[in-house]
């Protein structure tokens, strides 16, 4: 019988019989060489000294657990400078020394326990006929060897929350190979600037705007070209127009009343209805916002200091100096209505009810022949606010004389400072009507939110084109426009302006770091409360190595 199949050197092994089991299959081997390196002194030798049986669990046939008997030798090493008098005889091929399992489900087990990890790794190995316990498996996985990966020219760095919002850690990409190359425990400018050391030849460096990784690299690998990554320019210009937008909540209020006005979208409410109506937790939520923002304002009027604002009112400083650089009581936006199936069907709907077909089964019938997959509740949960509006003795018919069904408006607009701040910066082609309205209404009103905008959109426009000679205009009116926060960002680009400028002028970014830390997320929370730092390094470094898959 051809064993070349099975073992992985038939040379050294011959197989003597398979035996059979219910719940185990016994595979008995002889070894076949008569003669054995010494472990030692590396000679050979053939002097018998005893024969004895390994016992070792191999890969599962057909789900079955497998157990190797292999009927291995003792010998004498015959040598007389040797300190190894008696050895046992060595399988490398096949099985390590003083091992319990073959080389090949050790393998196979290491494989299971870097995709899934120790517990469901357990769970996944006994299912398929491996016995093995989660300890077991994250022991495998400490003992695994990482080569040593190729020396990076672009390299990618970035954080990563251990504990959000406690202690965090940095990784490392190589950008070429688009590959983890190392995790360090912090984010200290001393620990990347200790590794840049360690591995010189880097180029070019990606990185945030955060200042311990510029000083990191500046210190590490002085001569690496800085580079601003264009995501975090393009989320910090969105964060100052937020933080803009946020002293200005009156003229978004306005804003939405005239398009409210333009457009009918107001509806009367209810005689009778409204004033028992109970108020919303958003509504509750902003009286109590008005009476602390009236405080607020008071005491600075009184010649508090914001400091003692904050201790008087158990408020954070930030929220305080937020509450008094508005014009207005910053006020929490009433929640948007999620899209629904039934929102294309809106217009036939209307028309169905006006003609006096208030049956809901009938109505979902007729939709779906227009290509409507929702259920008939849906249905009848949308057209229950229309059913509310018909006299009394038309509420509990299913068809009646006509009535105008409820006006219906279009989309609601939110007035947040986060949902105006994506109106403002999209192309204005890609908005809805009513968004446009608002916007148009919003740029009118205020010419300094028309100028925020101006400089936002041209901002995201030169890092999208990498516009290397818009940039230095751009930074001259931001720094003298009217808004604070451009002025601030500005300042800030200005105390990094040659990593900014090397953002536009190299196509480098760290869009593939961000995609490694997602990756390191998942791994690190499917690991059941094992996530050290040692255990997750190397689950990151080896899944990223070609050399360990």
């Amino acid at each position: 019988m051809n064993i070349k199949p099975l073992f992985a050197d038939p040379n050294l092994l011959h197989l003597e019989r398979v035996s059979s089991e219910p719940d185990r299959i016994t595979i008995i081997l002889k070894t076949k060489s008569k003669q054995a390196l010494c472990p030692q002194c590396h000679s050979p030798t053939a002097h018998l000294h005893s024969r004895y049986v390994r016992r070792l669990a191999d890969l599962p046939w057909f789900g079955v657990a497998v157990q190797v008997e292999v009927q291995a030798r003792r010998l004498y090493c015959r040598r007389v400078e040797c300190p190894q008098r008696i050895f046992c005889e060595r399988i490398p091929t096949f099985v390590a020394p003083y091992a319990r399992r073959t080389l090949r489900l050790n393998d196979a087990l290491r494989l299971i326990g870097l995709a899934v990890g120790g517990e469901a790794g357990s769970r996944l190995a006994i299912a398929l006929g491996m016995s093995v316990s989660p300890d077991t498996i994250i022991k495998m996985i400490r003992q695994i060897q990482l080569p040593t990966p190729p020396a990076p020219r672009v390299i990618g760095v970035d954080d990563w929350a251990k504990h959000k919002g406690q202690s965090y850690g940095t990784i490392l990409v190589d950008l070429e190979r688009r590959s983890t190359i190392d995790l360090l425990p912090d984010r200290e400018a001393s620990s990347l600037a200790t590794w840049l050391k360690q591995n010189p030849g880097v180029e070019f460096i990606s990185r945030d705007r955060a200042g311990a990784y510029a000083d990191g690299a500046r210190q590490g690998a002085p001569s690496a070209v800085q580079i601003a990554d264009r995501w975090h320019l393009s989320s910090n210009m969105t964060d100052a127009v937020e933080r803009f937008l946020n002293t200005k909540h009156s003229c978004l209020r306005q804003a939405v009343s005239r398009v409210d006005n333009t457009a009918g979208a107001a509806e009367e409410p209810r005689a009778g209805i409204r004033d028992t109506k109970r108020p919303s937790k958003v509504e509750l939520w902003n009286e109590r916002r008005r009476a602390r923002y009236e405080q607020v304002q008071t005491l600075h009027r009184q010649g508090a200091s914001i400091q003692a604002i904050s201790r008087e009112l158990r408020m954070h400083r930030r929220t305080v100096r937020m509450m008094l650089q508005s014009e207005a009581c910053p006020e929490r936006a009433t929640p948007s209505k999620r899209q629904s199936r039934i929102d294309r069907h809106l217009n036939y709907l209307s028309r169905r009810w006006a003609e006096g077909c208030h049956n809901s089964a009938q109505l979902r019938r007729e939709i779906r022949s227009q290509g409507y997959r929702g259920s008939e509740s849906s249905v009848r949960h949308f057209v229950a606010r229309w059913r509310a509006s018909l006299p009394d003795g038309l509420k509990r018919a299913r068809s009646g004389p006509n009535s105008p069904p409820p006006k219906t408006g279009g989309k609601k607009i939110v007035a947040s400072a986060r949902r105006t701040t994506w109106l403002l910066l999209r192309d204005a082609k890609k908005l809805e009507a009513e968004e446009r309205a608002f916007v148009e209404h919003l740029v009118e009103m205020s010419p300094v939110i028309a100028e925020a905008q101006i400089l936002a959109q041209e901002f995201n426009r030169i890092l999208k084109q990498r516009d290397q000679a818009a940039f230095p205009g751009w930074m001259e009116r931001a720094s003298q426009s009217r808004i604070p926060e451009m002025k601030s960002l500005a300042a800030g680009i200005e105390r990094d302006r040659a990593a900014v400028v090397a953002a536009l002028a190299h196509e480098w970014s760290n869009g593939a770091t961000e995609g490694h830390i997602n990756r390191l997320k998942t791994l690190k929370r499917a690991m059941y409360g094992r996530a050290k730092f040692d255990l997750l390094r190397i689950k990151v470094l080896a899944g990223s190595c070609p050399c360990c898959n």
